[in-house]
């Protein structure tokens, strides 16, 4: 996976596009905009803490949520910040590499300013359906606390709720921009040896999703394009189907979102910053964990001897031979990210972070 899809989050729609913010039934838009906490004069809004608590799009207050997993969110939260400022400190936002991933994003962004919109205002959840499902929740797992029950809660009564909007959105964007596949192109894949790449399988509006597009994503999703002897993912009519209805869905919705009014939107400004902040957080924490030590092979022993109980499959132990990189893996993650919270805790010292106990109950 490279830098360009880890970076930046991405929400699932039907399709497999992204999506996922909602507004509640309160009336608490003005509050979301209050800022909670500043990181070196950098605001942040009620809004997006109450989304990294589980209420997408921020709109929605979750009292039930005691404030001690609301601060320690909002510590999250300024964990990101401090890295992506400390990332432009370093130059990263002039590096090609994350222009390249900005470049690339664009649409995604756009979408997701688009899929905000049109959630915020249809979504409609009220705290008396936030509080028989925090109910329900407990019934069902007891010993759940209680920040646990309401942001699973939050989630369970958006998600149908969520999922039909996005449906609709969908629908609205294919036929606004008239997306449709050439089923005769399609029903060509695998059956001609050279198909040319300039062959159109599909289009939305003006946008036209050639055969050498799906190829390209293929070969990056196979790395390399398949090794000599392996079968060409291109010829599978089932995968480049999938590729191309995912193209076809993206490419609809960044179509209609322009047509929406969203580029230049103060909505679709917040998300180029959010997604901005992620990848220069990423960025600069791979530089930061990138001087980490490698994993020695007595630490490999060590851990895998320390763990030996739960490594057991079939009422056998799992041979260490069968499980050392992926316990490499592990010892390497658990090392860099110690190198991380060590790097944050030094910027933390010399920001200037100041948090409003005021607002935060509102959240």
């Amino acid at each position: 996976m490279n830098r360009a899809q880890r970076k930046f989050p991405v929400l699932l729609l039907a399709a497999g596009v992204v999506a996922g913010m909602f507004a509640g039934g309160c009336s608490s838009k003005d509050v979301g905009q209050e800022t909670v906490a500043t990181v070196n004069g950098d605001p942040i809004k009620v809004s997006e803490l109450r989304e990294i608590l589980g209420v997408p799009g921020g709109a929605f207050a979750v009292p039930a949520i005691p404030l001690e997993r609301k601060k320690e969110a909002l510590d999250q939260l300024v964990s990101v910040r401090l890295l992506a400022q400390e990332g432009r400190t370093l130059g990263i936002d002039n590096t090609p590499e994350f222009k390249e991933i900005l470049q690339q994003n664009d649409q995604l962004v756009r979408i997701k300013a688009l899929l905000r919109k049109e959630i915020v205002a249809k979504l409609k959840v009220t705290d008396d359906e936030i509080k028989a499902e925090i109910a329900k929740v407990k019934e069902g797992n007891q010993g759940i606390s209680d920040a646990d029950a309401a942001m699973r809660a939050v989630k369970s009564v958006s998600g149908s709720r969520i999922q039909k909007i996005q449906e609709d959105l969908i629908a609205a964007a294919k036929k606004d921009t008239g997306a449709a596949l050439d089923n005769q192109a399609v029903a060509r894949v695998g059956k001609e040896e050279n198909l040319p790449d300039n062959v159109v399988l599909a289009s939305a509006g003006e946008e036209k999703i050639l055969y050498g597009d799906v190829r390209k994503i293929l070969s990056s999703l196979s790395r390399g394009g398949g090794a000599h002897g392996q079968p060409d993912l291109a010829k599978n009519p089932t995968l480049v189907g999938n590729i191309l209805e995912r193209e076809l869905t993206m490419r609809a919705l960044a179509a209609y979102a322009k047509k929406q009014g969203v580029d230049g939107s103060e909505g679709y400004k917040a998300m180029r910053r959010e997604m901005e902040r992620y990848v220069l957080r990423g960025m600069t924490a791979d530089n930061v964990a990138g001087g980490s030590s490698g994993v020695t092979d007595k630490e490999i022993e060590a851990a895998y001897k320390e763990h030996s109980a739960s490594l057991v499959r079939d009422g056998k132990k799992i041979p260490l031979a069968m499980i050392r990189e992926q316990i490499r893996a592990a010892l390497q993650n658990e090392k860099g990210k110690k190198i991380i919270d060590a790097y944050v805790a030094d910027l933390r010292k010399k920001a200037k972070i100041t948090v409003n106990d005021a607002v935060l109950p509102k959240v």
